[in-house]
């Protein structure tokens, strides 16, 4: 055997899926595909620079350690590839600093997270984390390509890891949700800069009014606010969607046939070859329960409900918010109208309005990205009550 590689080590852990079920089930079958499944092993293995170490592994699963993390990528996928039917091989991969225990075998932290790693994978399925992903998402074999799977807690393990899958052409790239039983929510809404105010009873109302309908479109003239508070409720119960939630932005998109690309984007998904990006979309999302937001979405009616009826009717566990200047138009639809906020409502319902936080208050619900500082003069106060009555009379700032 060759010595293991230490230091940053990328190890691969694979086992057989269901192998107690196959020995009772098919024994004279499995003895061949056993045999069959151990020499393929050592010839691919070998073929990418990989070390077996001695007796770790257990049952029908085993290791391998590789010095370079594309290595380990490869011959994941050659193993996935050969023909070990009736055996399927559940396979994670996973980078990190190694621990040996003796000369011949690891311990310590590195390992055991790929072990729960590769418990996540159903038969056929190779799943790698985050710190792998890294290091050879531009090194892949030819034709591969990743999906993202999202951030998922590993059993006994405090800190969540973020899983992608490898997908190939020649591989099955369709699979149930992870084996887990909960998932961190994972969010890429946009980071807000101010204080987010008012609108308490109107965000207690959107919460209900989401429980209830699968898609719900915020509407309101420009500046209304119809953004913030998708975003604010978004975030709010985000907990509540295993999958977390996704946030698109079609404010810039004005081409319409651009919508899918943008929304598959925002979901982390790459070009597939021989497939539509809607095709794709509706692979990756129909099994998860997941809120998606589609902002900005009125100058793409048509584009946004021909997506949106695609998606309601392919992922029964998606759930939309959209904003609008205007109802987008389809079946199921639940508008609600962004009002004007009240300034004086909220402000009365917060702590003593010392002139300091009126200036505060005021400059985080326009949304204003410059930095407030205090003491500054005293006209502050003035242009606080012209900016009162100009954005309660008017529809927005």
């Amino acid at each position: 055997m060759s010595e293991l590689p230490t230091g940053t080590v990328t190890l691969l852990l694979a086992d057989v899926e269901g192998s107690t079920r196959l020995w009772q089930t098919q024994p004279e079958e499995m003895t061949a595909a056993v045999g069959r499944l151990d020499r393929t092993v050592c010839d691919i293995v070998a073929d990418h620079d990989g070390v077996r170490p001695v007796e770790q592994g257990e049952g029908d699963s085993f290791v391998v350690a590789f010095a370079r993390a594309s290595d380990a990528v490869a011959c994941a996928l050659e193993l996935q590839r050969a023909p070990l039917a009736p055996i399927r091989l559940r396979i994670g991969v996973h980078t990190g600093e190694v621990q040996l225990r003796d000369e011949d075998n690891y311990a310590g932290p590195t390992i055991n997270r790929t072990a729960r790693l590769r418990d996540l994978a159903h038969g056929g399925q190779t799943v790698l984390s985050g710190a792998t992903e890294d290091m050879v998402v531009d090194r892949l074999p030819a034709g591969a390509w990743l999906t993202d799977l999202g951030t998922h807690p590993l059993r006994d393990l405090p800190r969540p890891e973020r899983v992608v899958q490898l997908c190939h052409p020649d591989l099955r790239n369709e699979f149930p949700p992870l084996r887990t039983t909960s998932t961190v929510a994972s969010h890429n809404l946009p980071v807000q800069l101010t204080s987010f105010v008012g609108r308490g009873a109107q965000m207690t109302d959107l919460e209900k009014l989401l429980v209830d309908n699968r898609l719900v479109t915020l509407t309101g003239a420009g500046g209304a606010g119809k953004t913030r508070l998708g975003v604010e409720i978004a975030a709010r119960i985000a907990a509540e969607f295993r999958d977390g939630v996704r946030y698109v932005d079609l404010a810039p998109i004005t081409d319409p046939g651009l919508v899918p690309v943008t929304v598959a984007r925002a979901l982390g998904l790459p070009d597939q070859p021989g497939r539509s990006t809607m095709d794709t979309m509706l692979r990756f999302v129909r099994d998860r329960q997941m809120l998606m937001v589609l902002d900005n979405c009125e100058h793409l009616l048509d584009a946004t409900a021909e997506l949106i009826v695609a998606l309601v009717g392919g992922a029964p566990g998606l759930t939309l918010l959209a904003t609008s200047r205007e109802p987008i138009g389809v079946t199921g639809e639940a508008t609600w109208r962004v009002p004007s906020l009240s300034l004086a409502d909220e402000a009365s319902s917060s702590p003593t309005p010392t002139p300091r936080r009126w200036v505060r208050f005021v400059a985080a619900w326009m949304g204003c990205r410059w930095r407030l500082s205090w003491p500054r003069r005293e006209c502050a106060l003035c242009r606080w009550r012209t900016s009162s009555r100009v954005c309660v009379t008017g529809s927005g700032c």
